[in-house]
Formats: C-alpha cells, sequence, structure tokens
C-alpha cells in the first residue's frame, strides 16, 4: 500500500510511518467527507471543498453552467446507466462495465463518475485514489463528443491530473493496456 499523501510506501497501512507521526501530533486529519488523510486541520479535503463550493454556487440565482457542465449534463441525459458491473456499479456501457469489472477483479479501489475537483464541473469515467488517477474511456466518435473529448482533456491537462485514456481498440486487450498505463504513475499496483 502507499501513503495516501505522498505516495512513499506504507506496507498495509493508509500511511507512512512520516505522516502516521504528523496524524499523532494532529497535522495529518481525515476528512469528514470522503474519509481520505489530508495535512492540515480543516475537516475536508481540498476536492470535496471544492465539490461543496460547486453545490453553494449552482444555489445561486444567477448562476450559469460552464460549458463542459452542459456538454457532460447532456451527455449523461442522453445515456443512462442501465448496466450492472460485478460490483454494483450502475455504469452507461458494456466497455465501461469491462473497465470496471477489470478494476474490481484485480482489487483496485475506484469509484464510478466522481465529480473532477475543479472550477469546472466535470466528471470523470473511472477514479482511482490510489495514486489519483483519473480514467477515461472515449467510445463514441461523434462530432458534440469529440469537442466534449477535446474540453475535457484541457482541463486535466491544466490541473495536471494523471489521466488514463481508454479506447475501443485497449478494451479487446485490457490485462495488457492496463498494468502498463497503471505503472506509468505508480509501482503499487499489483495485478493478478
Amino acid at each position: 500500500m502507499v501513503c495516501q499523501i505522498c505516495g512513499k510506501k506504507s506496507g498495509f497501512y493508509p500511511l507512512c510511518n512520516e505522516h502516521n507521526k504528523l496524524k499523532e501530533e494532529g497535522k495529518v486529519t481525515k476528512c469528514q467527507d470522503c474519509g481520505i488523510w489530508k495535512e492540515g486541520t480543516y475537516p475536508r479535503c481540498r476536492d470535496c471543498f471544492l465539490i461543496d463550493k460547486k453545490k453553494t454556487e449552482k444555489q445561486q440565482v444567477n448562476y450559469k453552467a460552464s460549458e463542459i457542465e452542459l456538454k457532460d449534463n447532456s451527455f449523461k441525459d442522453k445515456f443512462k446507466p442501465d448496466i450492472r458491473a460485478d460490483d454494483g456499479h450502475m455504469v452507461r456501457s458494456k466497455a465501461e462495465k469491462i473497465i470496471d469489472d477489470w478494476l474490481y477483479r484485480n482489487k483496485i479501489a475506484h469509484a464510478y463518475e466522481r465529480k473532477v475537483p475543479i472550477d469546472e464541473e466535470m466528471f470523470c469515467d473511472f477514479y482511482i485514489p490510489q495514486g489519483k488517477i483519473w480514467i477515461e474511456y472515449w467510445g463514441l466518435d461523434e462530432e458534440k463528443y469529440i469537442k466534449r473529448k477535446d474540453l475535457k482533456k484541457r482541463l486535466y491537462e491544466k490541473n495536471n491530473y494523471h489521466l488514463i485514456e481508454l479506447f475501443d481498440e485497449d478494451i479487446i486487450i485490457l490485462d495488457d493496456v492496463m498494468p502498463k498505463k497503471l505503472k506509468k504513475f505508480s509501482d503499487e499496483f499489483k495485478i493478478d
């Protein structure tokens, strides 16, 4: 396992020795919303703070949705999650089920359609907390979808997030592709 804060090896614990000592001093705490360890005494991590901030902004009368938010909402309305993955996640396509099942089979903790902690309201396909890795499956070739894809990629790059991109050709050979893509961001993943 790796430390949730710095990514150093931590054995069977969520924190390395250094951050465990800081926890004992009260300088490292768990986020009250998501349960992830973080530095500082504020009750929420940065990600949960931004999510809550966005919820508050959306309640304002003069709130104007961003371009990516409009595109994501349109996509979500068009493609409902009606396929159940082995871990219980409801996903939108057979390819997403294959990805979700692969992560589950390989004991990789993950979330489906998690809000990306940026000012714009944007959701990823999958998020892996260990290594803070975002996964996007680009499965459509429609012009509107390609524009949405390009906009999302720019936002990931702008925020220096670890992004794994998957395409149709990757789904067929996921057992070969995913370990290589994960290794790019962390050596800690043990794939059976």
